[in-house]
């Protein structure tokens, strides 16, 4: 165990139970540094030889614990660790190991059989426990179907190139449409249930009392124009409930051993609906009832759950389920409860617990959850039918405050009947089992369609001034009617994830399709799939393997991967192909300038902003060699200055005509100048933005003591967030800001000058946009983009060389200037 005397030390600040095991906090060893951590899952008093098959994110930042322990080694020292939980387990711990040596901690215990069982063990000092699931039925929605279907490769490997033909039915159905107003949709629901159902199934139309007696007249029509349609006729409206009772009776009196579907008029149907409804109930006797994917479904939600949506691209209903009825079969998806516009109700469950409950839900509205509810006590299931997508267009048959009236009252009746159920659905939408089948469905059809043409983005992980563009990128292709397959390095790990994990996501202006934790081949397997239009570098830095980033790009480029050439553009937010100090920052935080490679090499090994893959080396020759090959490839590349593409020419050879220089607009914010401010016998000098080293923190650090030393009438005012605590009268830190409160935040401490101590060849920069425009002196160091567009202010000061001194003199220049006018 850790005692003491071990050298480890742990924090656990949080632990979440769920279908798996998740552990954040940090670890570290007095002389190993970060440490190494597993979970290991047993039934007994001591740890087992075993660990659990877990995934580990380590090495996260945690400067906060670096200066807690005073060393710069915990820097380093977080960790995230996905673990399975196994079903019999009874206690978990966790192994720690750094430089040979080990140590366990007891983490969690538990003394019955329930997920709510699940306690923090003795001494184990959790902060935070929380559980994924509100009930039991949680981790069932969640592994409903096989995890193997999470990686995109393996769910669009269901899909066939055109639809199945379903299974007949074994026996004839019962169809009960009942009809209340909806006029509009009877003549496209009639046409679909004349195209889609076999003369063998019965039709039964309930005319529920209808005022418009046009409608009366057209289902009469209908009565006597097809043998297997009968029309049972209500002299008044009493709602939803008593007209469907009527319309099932009717249809037990005409096919006693059928069962049946209950069908709202605001439907739309597609080939094949009705076999792939029913199909599931008759080779599963123990499934109650099955209801399809809908654009208007709540949990049975596509392209989106719970809420509503629009047909996905406005597609036709026939569409969008080509690319569901082509899906192989899969077991049925088991729900909290059946929607009951379009679902299928086993005639076994309907003998022995009876129909709706006419009395307790009166007119309409939860009586299809009760019946779900009531069939579950009887050790029925409730499903989803994957490879089946309806069309419901939300008709409705009362008035939108009526309607929220009984949705209240039935809720307090489903409340009271089964307490259980609005955790279980909350559980259900937590789980969202069906999210890999809805993902990959959306890129089938869109594919078929052809629509919207698709753009690759690969970008980092991170925030700041990239992601920012990121999202205006995202946003200027959507507003062109494209979509956007967003591909990032994996934050945070999962069970079973692959090594060099991909967070890929699809983004369609209306909706986003997540494919968590994939990798190269799943990319592969979407980029087949999809019409993609262009391939878009913003950033590779964080990936594992970036070599087989670019490997995979020359093929999408070449027309290897998709049997067409697709175009590549590189969009240079940062210097990772040159060097993977990403930030060209030598060993001694200083810009290298892009020296030869024998420099480069010897300063590698000492420098620790070289970002090496983990557990591996780096040849620099060859990482630029692969990046010059891109280069060459690529049809387009954007810089956002002069002196960014003048410093990536130090390395690159790169053609005029494939190059442009976009400077960014900073549309985010709008600058006014300031009023002069008041003068006073300090300078008061703003920094702003996140300051690591980089940026210039350990500048600044310089700067303060400077002006500690020298008693000079400088304090620098701190706006945004720094790595390092600067204790001092000459330093404030003021915490975060918004831009759009940034000028008052400057006015209200009386700042008289701004200075950027960035250290790094900036390729834009937009703080300075949100400064500069303000009127108040503002400088950087000569270097990169930042020094370039300050020549052109009349406001600006460019300081040269870069070191603290040269700083403050020019800052002390500036406070002469201010105290002579």
């Amino acid at each position: 165990m850790i005692t003491p005397d071990s050298g480890f030390r742990l924090c656990i600040d949080k632990v979440t139970v769920g279908a798996d095991l998740r552990v954040e906090g940090w670890a570290f060893h007095h002389r190993h540094g970060p440490c190494r951590i597993e979970a290991l899952a047993g039934n007994g008093s001591a740890p087992p030889a075993a660990s659990a098959a877990d995934r580990l994110s380590s090495g996260l930042d945690r400067h906060d614990v670096g200066l807690s322990l005073g060393t710069p080694m915990a820097d380093r020292s977080g960790f995230d660790l996905a673990a399975v939980l196994p079903g019999d387990a009874r206690a978990v711990w966790l192994r720690l190991g750094a430089g040979g040596e080990q140590a366990f901690a007891p983490l969690l215990v538990r003394n019955g059989t329930a997920l709510h069982d699940w306690r923090p063990a003795d001494g184990s000092g959790i902060a935070v426990m929380e559980y994924g699931f509100l009930t039991e039925r949680g981790p069932r929605f969640a592994a409903a179907l096989p995890a193997a279907l999470t990686r995109a490769h393996e769910a669009l490997g269901l899909f066939a190139a055109a639809p199945r033909r379903p299974a007949p039915l074994q026996a004839p159905v019962s169809i009960v449409v009942p009809v209340f107003g909806g006029k509009p949709f009877l003549a496209p629901l009639l046409q679909s249930l004349v195209e889609t159902v076999e003369p063998c199934h019965r039709i039964v139309f309930v005319d529920d009392g209808n005022p418009d007696r046009s409608i009366t007249a057209f289902l009469v029509a209908l009565g006597c124009s097809l043998d297997n349609v009968a029309v049972v006729a209500k002299p008044r409206n009493e709602g939803y409930p008593r007209a469907v009772a009527a319309g099932v009776e009717a249809a037990t009196r005409l096919n006693p051993d059928g069962h049946v579907v209950l069908l709202n008029t605001d439907v739309e149907l597609p080939a094949g609906w009705l076999e792939r409804l029913v199909g599931p109930i008759e080779r599963m006797p123990w499934i109650a009832s099955t209801t399809p994917l809908t654009n208007a479904g709540t949990i049975c939600g596509f392209p989106a759950m719970p809420d509503d949506n629009a047909p996905f691209l406005g597609a036709a209903v026939g569409e969008i389920d080509a690319a569901f009825a082509a899906m192989a079969e899969l077991p049925p998806v088991e729900l909290p409860t059946g929607v009951g516009f379009c679902m299928a109700l086993n005639r076994r469950v309907l003998r022995e617990i009876g129909f709706f409950d006419l009395e307790a839900f009166g007119r309409g509205y939860g009586e299809e959850v009760d019946w779900c509810r009531r069939a579950m006590r009887h050790g029925f299931a409730n499903v989803a039918i994957p490879n089946l997508y309806v069309h419901h267009k939300h008709g409705g048959s009362f008035s939108s405050q009526e309607k929220q009236g009984r949705i209240a009252a039935s809720g307090e009746i489903i409340r009271q009947r089964y307490p259980e159920f609005d955790a279980e659905v909350q559980d259900f939408i937590r789980a969202d089992p069906l999210r890999p089948l809805r993902a990959a469905a959306a890129a089938v059809a869109q594919g078929r369609l052809g629509r919207p043409r698709t753009v690759l983005l690969f970008d980092h992980a991170g925030g700041g001034g990239t992601a920012a563009f990121r999202a205006k990128e995202i946003a200027r292709l959507q507003a062109a009617g494209k979509a956007v397959l967003l591909v990032r390095p994996a934050l945070r790990p999962r069970v079973g994830m692959p090594d060099g994990a991909l967070d890929i996501e699809l983004l369609h202006a209306d909706g986003r399709f997540d494919f968590p934790a994939n990798d190269l081949a799943d990319l592969a397997a979407l980029a087949r799939v999809l019409p993609l239009s262009e391939a878009v570098v913003g950033s590779l830095v964080g990936y594992r393997a970036p070599d087989a980033v670019m490997a995979f790009l020359r093929t999408l480029r070449t027309g290897e991967l998709c049997g067409r050439e697709v175009p590549l553009r590189l969009l240079h937010h940062d210097y990772f192909p040159v060097c993977p100090s990403l930030n060209l920052i030598d060993a001694e935080d200083r810009f290298c300038g892009v020296p030869g490679p024998e420099r480069c090499r010897a300063c590698a090994p000492a420098n620790p902003h070289f970002r090496v893959p983990e557990g591996g080396t780096l040849d620099l020759a060859a990482h630029r060699r692969a990046w010059q090959e891109i280069f060459d490839l690529a049809d387009r590349h954007v810089f956002f200055s002069r002196s960014a593409l003048a410093v990536m020419r130090r390395a690159f050879a790169l053609r005029d005509e494939r190059v442009r220089i976009i400077p960014h607009l900073a549309d985010h914010v709008t600058v006014a100048p300031l009023p002069p401010p008041p003068p006073g016998p300090v300078l008061r000098v703003a920094v702003v933005g996140g300051i690591g080293v980089a940026k210039g923190s350990r500048m600044l650090e310089a700067m303060v003591r400077l002006a500690e030393a020298h008693r000079l009438p400088v304090a620098f005012e701190l706006f945004g967030n720094i790595d390092r605590p600067i204790g001092s009268a000459h330093f404030r830190d003021n915490g975060p800001y918004s831009p759009d409160q940034l000028p008052g935040l400057l006015a209200e401490r009386g700042c008289h000058a701004v200075f950027l101590p960035s250290i790094w060849p900036e390729t834009y920069c937009y703080v300075l946009d949100e400064v500069v425009g303000l009127g108040l002196p503002v400088g950087v160091f000569d270097i990169g983009a930042p020094a370039e567009r300050l020549r052109c202010w009349a406001n600006g000061f460019v300081v040269s060389p870069v070191t603290p001194e040269a700083a403050l003199n020019a800052l002390l220049r500036v406070a002469g200037g201010r105290a002579a006018r």
